[in-house]
C-alpha cells in the first residue's frame, strides 16, 4: 500500500505542475496519516530516493567524460570571471574618479540651463512688459494722432488678452486701475475735436443755408414762370405743394456734393462711435443735444444786439437766416445718416426754440418800423427761409402766423404810405386837362390805366389834350404799385378762405374812398365851376378805372376763385359824380337866381316893350359861357342833363314870376312882353339842337299862349288842350285869368 502511494505520487509529479501536486499530495498524505502507514512511506521513499539516485549516478558515470571537461571549462571561465571582476572593480575605480568630475561638470550645466531657462523666462517676461508698456503708449499717440477707435481698441486689447499675462506686476495692477481713466482720456479727446467740429462748420453751414435758400428762390422763379405761362396755377398751390412737387421736374444735386460746401461729419460719427463702443449713447445724445441748443441760442443771442432796421438793411437779417437753415441741414443731415441718435421730435423741438427767439427778435426789431418796403423785404427773406426750412419737414406753423401778422402791419404802413401820396395827389392836382407831350409820354400813360379817346381826338397830334386831369392816371398807377405790393406780400402764403383777398380789397376800399373820393366830395362844396367839371371828367374815368382794378384783383387774387371782386368805390365814384352834376346844375341855378333878381316887370304896363329884358342878356351870356366852355369837355350826357336840369330850373323861375300869386291884376301888354323874354330864351336854348332840353319850356309857352289866345275857353275843350295845351296846369289858367 505504502509502495502504491509512493508510485502514485510519482505518478502524479511526473503528469501534473506543483500547483497540481500540492493539490494531489494533501489528499495522500492524508491517506496515509489516516492509516498510520508513515513508517511504511517513509521507508518506500527512502527506496525510492535510493533507487533514484542510482539512476543519477548511472547516468552520470555514462557522462562523466563530459561533465569533467564541462567543469574545466566552468573553472576556467571562473578565473575569467575574477579577473573580468577585477578589471571591472578597477575600471569601475577609474570610472568613478572620472565620474566625480563629470558629475561636477553635470551639476555646472544643470545650473546653467536653470540659468538660462530663468534668463529666457526673465527675457520674455519683459518682452511681454515693454509690450504691454508700448501698447500703453500707443493709446497716447493714437489719441494725439485723432485715431480714437484704434486707441479704443488697444485699451481693450490690454484690459482682455495682455493684462492677464503680467496681472502679477505693480505697475500692470496700476494699468489695470488706469484702464477707465484712459476711456475716459479717449472719450474726452473725441468730444473735444467733436465740439470743435461743431464751432468750425459754422461758416461752412452758413454757405450751406445760402445755397438752399437760393436753390428756393431759383425754384421760387420757376413755379412763378411756370403759373404765368398759362399753368392757371393759383398762388394757393404754393412751393413744397403737391402740385409743385408734381409740377417740378427739375433735379437737384445733394447740397452736400456742391463745391459751395465742405462740411466732413467725420469728427460727429467718429465720436458717436467711441460712446457706442463705451455704451455711454444716452449720454453723448444728452450732451450733444444741450450743445446744439445752447449754439443755437448763442447764434440769435449774437445777431439780436446788431439787428436793426432803422438803416434800412436786411444783409443782418439774411445772414442770420442763412446761418439757421444751414444750422437745420445739418441736423437733418444727422437725424437721416445716424440710427438712434437725433429725433425729429427733438429738432422740431429745438426748431420751434429758435422760432420763438427769433419771433422775439423781429418783434423787437420791426417795432418801431413805418417803412412797408423794409417789410415787403422781411416778408420775402421769411418767405424764401420758411419755404427752405419746410423742405427738410420743419414746423413752420409759428412763422406763418408770424407773416399774417406782419402782413396787417404792412397792410396799415402801405395804406398809410399810399393814402399820403394820394391825398397829396388829388389835393394839389390843378384840375385841368393833362397835356400830353408826345408818343412816348402817351404810351406811359396808356400803361398806367386804360382809357378811350374819341376817334376824332386820337387823330390829333401831339402835343394832346386829354378830358383827364393828371391826377387820375398818377392815382392808378400808385393803386397798381398798392396792389402789386400787397400781392407780393401775399405770394407764398397758405390759405384756404379770402380773408388777404378781402383785406387788399378792403384796403382799396379806404384808399379811394378816403383819400380820393373823399377829397374830390369836399372840392365838390367849391363854387368854381371849372373845377367841379374837371372832378365830374375825373370821376367818369376813375370809375372806369375801378372796373380795371376790380379785374385786376380778381386775376391776382390768392385762390382759385373766379368771381370778380366788386369794390365799393366804384358805387361811391357813380354817385358822387351824380352829385357833382347836381352840384354843377345848383351852382348854375344859383346864378340864374341871383340873375333873376334883377328882373323887374311892369305888371300892368301901357303898352308892349319892343325888346327883351336887359337881365336875360347877361343870364344868356352866363349860359353861353357855362355850355361852351365851363362844360365843354363833359360827356355828351353829362351836358344834356346839366342842360335840362338848368333850363328846366330856369323856366320853372320865369313860370314862378309868370305865375307869382302876391301880383293880383296883370294886362295883354305885360303876357305880350313877358312872351318875348321867353321867346328870347326858346332861340338860345334852339342853338343846343337837343329836342328833350328845348321842351323844358313847353309848360311855360303853352300857358303864354293860351292867354295871348283870342279864345281861351278852347282850353275847356279836352281834344283842343290835349293837342295845345297838355303841359298847362287847371289852377295855373284860372289864376291867371283871375288876374
Amino acid at each position: 500500500m505504502a509502495e502504491f502511494d509512493i508510485q502514485q505520487l510519482v505518478l502524479v509529479s511526473d503528469a501534473t505542475n506543483d500547483a497540481e501536486n500540492l493539490e494531489h499530495l494533501g489528499p495522500t498524505m492524508k491517506d496515509v496519516y489516516r492509516n498510520n502507514k508513515m513508517k511504511p512511506f517513509l521507508d518506500q521513499l527512502g527506496m525510492f530516493i535510493r533507487r533514484k539516485e542510482m539512476e543519477i549516478e548511472k547516468m552520470c558515470n555514462s557522462n562523466y567524460q563530459e561533465f569533467v571537461q564541462s567543469v574545466d571549462r566552468l573553472l576556467k571561465v571562473r578565473q575569467g570571471t575574477v579577473d573580468l571582476k577585477d578589471k571591472i572593480h578597477t575600471l569601475n575605480t577609474d570610472v568613478q574618479l572620472a565620474g566625480k568630475e563629470l558629475t561636477a561638470k553635470k551639476r555646472e550645466l544643470i545650473e546653467s540651463k536653470r540659468i538660462q531657462e530663468n534668463i529666457a523666462t526673465a527675457t520674455e517676461t519683459l518682452k511681454t512688459c515693454i509690450h504691454f508698456l508700448d501698447l500703453a503708449n500707443r493709446v497716447n499717440v493714437q489719441v494725439e494722432a485723432r485715431k480714437y477707435y484704434s486707441a479704443l481698441r488697444i485699451v481693450d486689447e490690454i484690459q482682455v488678452v495682455h493684462l492677464r499675462s503680467v496681472i502679477q506686476f505693480e505697475f500692470a495692477r496700476h494699468m489695470q486701475d488706469c484702464v477707465p481713466i484712459l476711456q475716459h482720456a479717449i472719450k474726452d479727446a473725441v468730444t473735444t475735436e467733436m465740439k470743435e467740429w461743431l464751432f468750425s462748420i459754422r461758416t461752412s453751414q452758413k454757405a450751406m443755408g445760402q445755397l438752399a435758400m437760393d436753390r428756393m428762390s431759383a425754384r421760387q422763379q420757376r413755379w412763378r414762370d411756370r403759373s404765368s405761362k398759362g399753368f392757371k396755377l393759383k398762388t394757393s398751390h404754393n412751393v413744397n405743394s403737391a402740385v409743385e412737387a408734381a409740377v417740378n421736374e427739375e433735379s437737384e444735386v445733394d447740397i452736400l456734393d456742391a463745391d459751395q460746401v465742405k462740411i466732413d461729419f467725420k469728427p460727429l460719427y467718429q465720436c458717436l462711435h467711441i460712446y457706442d463702443e463705451l455704451g455711454q449713447r444716452a449720454e453723448f445724445r444728452t450732451n450733444y443735444a444741450e450743445d446744439r441748443r445752447a449754439q443755437a441760442k448763442l447764434t440769435l443771442s449774437s445777431m439780436t444786439s446788431s439787428f436793426n432796421l432803422k438803416d434800412r438793411n436786411t444783409d443782418n437779417f439774411e445772414s442770420l437766416l442763412q446761418d439757421i437753415v444751414g444750422f437745420f441741414i445739418v441736423e437733418h443731415i444727422i437725424l437721416h445718416s445716424t440710427t438712434n441718435f437725433r429725433t425729429q421730435a427733438q429738432l422740431d423741438e429745438l426748431c420751434d426754440l429758435v422760432t420763438g427767439l427769433l419771433l422775439r427778435m423781429l418783434s423787437e426789431g420791426l417795432e418801431k418800423c413805418n417803412d412797408p418796403d423794409m417789410f415787403l423785404n422781411v416778408k420775402l427773406l421769411l418767405m424764401l427761409y420758411i419755404q427752405t426750412m419746410e423742405s427738410y419737414n420743419y414746423p413752420v406753423s409759428k412763422l406763418n402766423d408770424l407773416l399774417l401778422t406782419l402782413f396787417r402791419t404792412y397792410a396799415d404802413q402801405l395804406e398809410t404810405k399810399f393814402s399820403a401820396n394820394f391825398h397829396k395827389l388829388v389835393d394839389e392836382d390843378d384840375y385841368t386837362p393833362m397835356l400830353v407831350e408826345n408818343q412816348d409820354e402817351y404810351n406811359l400813360l396808356q400803361m398806367s390805366f386804360r382809357f378811350r379817346e374819341e376817334r376824332s381826338a386820337a387823330r390829333q397830334g401831339f402835343p394832346r389834350t386829354l378830358p383827364f386831369s393828371k391826377v387820375v392816371p398818377y392815382c392808378c398807377e400808385d393803386i397798381k404799385q398798392f396792389v402789386t405790393q400787397f400781392y407780393r406780400f401775399v405770394e407764398g402764403f397758405n390759405q384756404e378762405q379770402n380773408e388777404m383777398d378781402e383785406l387788399v380789397k378792403d384796403s382799396l376800399d379806404t384808399l379811394l374812398i378816403q383819400h380820393v373820393h373823399s377829397v374830390w366830395l369836399k372840392k365838390l362844396e367849391s363854387r368854381n365851376l371849372s373845377q367841379i367839371a374837371q372832378i365830374i371828367i375825373n370821376l367818369e374815368y376813375f370809375q372806369g378805372a375801378c372796373a380795371d382794378f376790380e379785374q385786376m384783383l380778381t386775376e391776382l387774387r390768392s385762390t382759385s376763385d373766379t368771381t370778380k371782386i366788386p369794390l365799393q368805390a366804384t358805387g361811391l365814384f357813380r354817385e358822387t359824380r351824380r352829385s357833382a352834376e347836381n352840384r354843377i346844375s345848383e351852382l348854375v341855378n344859383s346864378k340864374i337866381d341871383d340873375i333873376l333878381e334883377l328882373a323887374e316887370y311892369e305888371w300892368l304896363p301901357s303898352n308892349v316893350q319892343e325888346m327883351h329884358s336887359m337881365y336875360l342878356q347877361e343870364l344868356v351870356s352866363f349860359l353861353e359861357v357855362v355850355m361852351s366852355a365851363t362844360l365843354l369837355n363833359l360827356p355828351e350826357s353829362i351836358r344834356t342833363f346839366v342842360y335840362y336840369d338848368v333850363l328846366e330850373h330856369l323856366a320853372n323861375m320865369l313860370h314862378n314870376i309868370f305865375t307869382d300869386p302876391n301880383v293880383k291884376h296883370i294886362n295883354q301888354n305885360f303876357v305880350a312882353t313877358f312872351d318875348m323874354d321867353v321867346s328870347f330864351l326858346e332861340k338860345f336854348v334852339a342853338t343846343f339842337d337837343n329836342a328833350n332840353v328845348a321842351m323844358t319850356f313847353l309848360p311855360l309857352r303853352q300857358l303864354i299862349t293860351l292867354l295871348l289866345s283870342e279864345n281861351t275857353e278852347e282850353y275847356m275843350d279836352p281834344q283842343i288842350r290835349s293837342q295845345h295845351y297838355a303841359q298847362v296846369k287847371p289852377d295855373d289858367v284860372t289864376r291867371m285869368l283871375e288876374k
